[in-house]
């Protein structure tokens, strides 16, 4: 079905009791951007079969997922007055019961393997939605219900092109090309989002509360990175991997703080940079993985490279650091990628382990790894920079480049039709 006010409820129970405020996964990639989920207990192993907690009927979209204070969010496509639109939707974590949703821009309907609808991740922060639709639509709601508070557009406020699909000059336009899908980030007053406007606006800063331009700068497009905000070398900034380069912006003025060509085929860098120490590691499927270290110099910041490993060309998974060690994918051919270990400090490959599929969205908890595939199948593996250890796998979800949440014990998973509450313990 294509949903619509009121959703069908397929199945809703409450067959554990369980806590849902002491774990968060508020944005992208969780609480701190890096895919761990703090303070959850280590799995003995997955169940064969999980029932669901509950599930709900839900519309296409590939956005993630993110939880805060008993609330789920996610994004998907609805169709209102006989049009397809963009929908931000918040539910209560415990039942699955709506709470209310909000239709924020016009869907765009581009025929490939991942379908239309929303691609980018949302975020709850206090008491706002941010939410950010493919053709370019930055919206901040109100968290209670939903109201739009304010909107902006990449084409109109700040001069991104928008080609949609294959069209005549559209070459090398990333986002432009095949929608908006790197996640806006956000601190205690701005919101920094990659508009992608290529007459210096690739990143803007906008006020949280009114939307107020602050400032704008850069001007490649907007690839299908999210973006990290982080200090490095002792400088607060905003780091972007764009259509065509790695760079820092200094996140008081939009300055250009250091640059690295990051060049890929079909301007396709979709992995959010990582961020650790004065570091910053990218991978894309084209020039490999790469990690370069931020130093401050006289006129300004200059990056120096500390490694290349050209054999980890990671086409869309963002790996995950546990200690050491960096777990992700590594080269994708066709459906068909290894799951690989990367030692963090040299670049060189630990291990890799075959059989899995071109996207995994990967979930830290201590010392071990959820591992979501776009074939719907969870993997439960040891963060073990020795050897592959697997400690169970099962069915979770249909095909989905849905990034889940992870808190309290439960998955939360949504695919193009489906959206569940998994218990794992």
């Amino acid at each position: 079905m294509k949903p619509s006010s009121p959703w069908g409820l397929l199945c809703a129970s409450t067959l554990l009791s369980f806590s849902l405020y002491s774990g968060d996964w508020p944005q992208w990639r969780g609480l701190n951007r890096d895919g761990i989920a703090l303070g959850e207990k280590p799995l003995a192993k997955l169940p064969a079969q999980p029932r669901p907690v509950w599930k709900l009927s839900v519309g296409k979209g590939q956005g993630g997922l993110v939880l805060a204070g008993g609330k789920l969010l996610m994004l998907h496509e609805t169709e209102r007055n006989g049009k397809m639109m963009e929908t931000a939707a918040l539910l209560n974590a415990a039942n699955g019961k709506v709470v209310w949703q909000t239709s924020f821009a016009d869907s765009w309907q581009y025929r490939n393997v991942y379908g239309p609808g929303p691609r980018v991740a949302p975020q709850i922060d206090g008491d706002l939605v941010f939410v950010q639709g493919v053709k370019g639509v930055l919206a901040c709601l109100a968290l209670a219900d939903g109201k739009l508070i304010w909107s902006k557009s990449y084409e109109k406020d700040f001069g991104a092109k928008w080609f949609g699909g294959n069209a005549p000059g559209s070459g090398g336009t990333a986002a432009s090309r095949h929608g908006n899908n790197g996640a806006p980030v956000i601190d205690s007053q701005y919101i920094y989002a990659p508009a992608g406007g290529h007459n210096g606006a690739s990143l803007v800063c906008l006020e949280k509360r009114t939307g107020k331009l602050v400032w704008k700068g850069g001007s490649d497009y907007a690839a299908y990175a999210g973006l990290m905000l982080g200090e490095l070398a002792g400088m607060k900034q905003v780091v972007m991997l764009t259509a065509s380069n790695l760079t820092g912006f200094s996140a008081k003025d939009g300055k250009v703080l250091w640059t690295v060509p990051a060049k890929s085929g079909a301007a396709r860098n979709i992995v959010t940079p990582i961020l650790h120490g004065d570091t910053v590691t990218v991978a894309s499927h084209t020039f490999g993985t790469f990690q370069v270290r931020i130093r401050n110099t006289g006129s300004g910041q200059s990056a120096q490279e500390v490694w290349r490993n050209t054999d980890i060309r990671t086409n869309i998974t963002t790996p995950v650091l546990v200690g050491d060690h960096l777990y992700g994918l590594g080269t994708s051919r066709g459906r068909n990628s290894d799951f690989v270990c990367l030692n963090f400090k040299t670049g060189k490959i630990a291990w890799s382990q075959k059989g899995f599929s071109d996207y995994v969205s990967v979930i830290g908890i201590g010392g071990q790894l959820l591992v979501h595939g776009s074939n719907g199948e969870l993997v439960l593996m040891e963060a073990n920079p020795a050897k592959y250890t697997e400690r169970g796998r099962l069915q979770a979800s249909g095909q989905s480049w849905n990034f889940p949440a992870y808190a309290n014990g439960i998955l939360y998973v949504k695919d193009n039709e489906q959206l569940a509450a998994l218990p794992l313990r």
